[in-house]
């Protein structure tokens, strides 16, 4: 084990390394379709539509009391991978922007979700443990299925999810419950599994990591394991929090935020009252102009990905 002293100086220049390594940003990219899971067919499914909400498209077909629901879209746009029970235990897949080109990435009889592509396209990083409502660690995986790392090595008792990679590839930021607790945390961990750090307080109860396409900043949702919930941008340091929406009262909730591919505005989930169905919503990245843009009267429309246009 490290000394204390060791272990102080190189957290600061793990935390110094995000705030340089993370401003860098590649090319701003057109914003393309919002890739969603919605259950107008009695069981969720991947759809995606334009960005007003508009030409619904349905994109897996999963036979009944199964379901196809966390998505990410390909740099490129023109892949989308997604978790889905269809062959027994939750396992990765990916597909066409289409719907079509169906192959599976991941086959074991353990639960693999809430799949982020790297920058360059070239692997998945994902949340893999037991079954789902247990305990779970950080991989990475070949979108052929080789290659197989584990970057966290958390106890049994530790649930850590929704990864997602910086937009320069070199960093992950994800949530975790730790050992015991009731309340999720925000953690930074180097892609290659050290360097792990945590960005937000306990108490936020903070949940659904994404990250800005400039890398400067982290978007999240506090109230992670609560019926009410805003969203918040934060420095992957831990400083510069910001609060961007403000829910009205119990049983309202604001949630799953992701930006879009040029940084100027936000999707995410929003739910109006209890019992009602989760709806999509987009605003600006400053937290104003919100609107909804999924319809409730067909059902629900959860986890949206908002993917960039491919280049012709």
């Amino acid at each position: 084990m490290r000394r204390r002293v060791l272990g102080v100086v190189g957290a600061l220049v793990g935390l110094m390394c995000v705030g340089e390594v993370s401003a860098s940003a590649g090319p701003v990219v057109r914003n393309g379709p919002i890739a969603f899971a919605g259950d107008r067919t009695g069981n969720f499914e991947i759809y995606r539509m334009r960005q007003d909400g508009s030409h619904v498209r349905r994109l897996t077909h999963t036979a009944a009391g199964r379901a196809s629901i966390f998505s990410d879209w390909s740099p490129d746009g023109r892949w989308i991978a997604f978790d889905s029970d269809r062959r027994g235990n939750v396992q990765l897949f990916v597909m066409n922007r289409n719907g079509g080109q169906v192959r599976q990435v991941t086959h074991n009889t353990q639960f693999n979700g809430d799949p982020s592509f790297s920058p360059d396209g070239s692997r998945l990083v994902f949340e893999h443990g037991p079954n789902a409502g247990c305990c779970s660690n950080i991989y990475s995986i070949r979108l052929d299925g080789s290659g197989l790392r584990k970057l966290t090595h958390f106890t049994k008792e530790t649930f850590a999810s929704e990864p997602e990679y910086s937009p320069d590839g070199r960093w992950i930021a994800f949530a975790k419950f730790p050992p015991g607790g009731s309340r999720s945390a925000i953690f930074v961990i180097r892609a290659n599994g050290g360097h792990l750090h945590r960005v937000t307080r306990q108490s936020l109860d903070a949940g659904h990591p994404s990250w800005s396409p400039d890398g400067r900043r982290i978007i999240f949702n506090d109230n992670f394991t609560q019926p009410v919930g805003d969203i918040f941008t934060i420095r992957p340091t831990g400083s510069g929090l910001a609060r961007l929406t403000f829910v009205e009262g119990r049983g309202q909730a604001d949630y799953r935020p992701d930006y879009s591919p040029d940084g100027t505005k936000i999707v995410f989930n929003h739910i109006a009252g209890a019992d009602q169905p989760p709806e999509v919503w987009v605003m600006r990245a400053n937290g104003s102009g919100k609107h909804r843009i999924s319809d409730p009267a067909v059902g629900a429309a959860f986890a949206p990905r908002w993917g960039p246009l491919p280049e012709d």
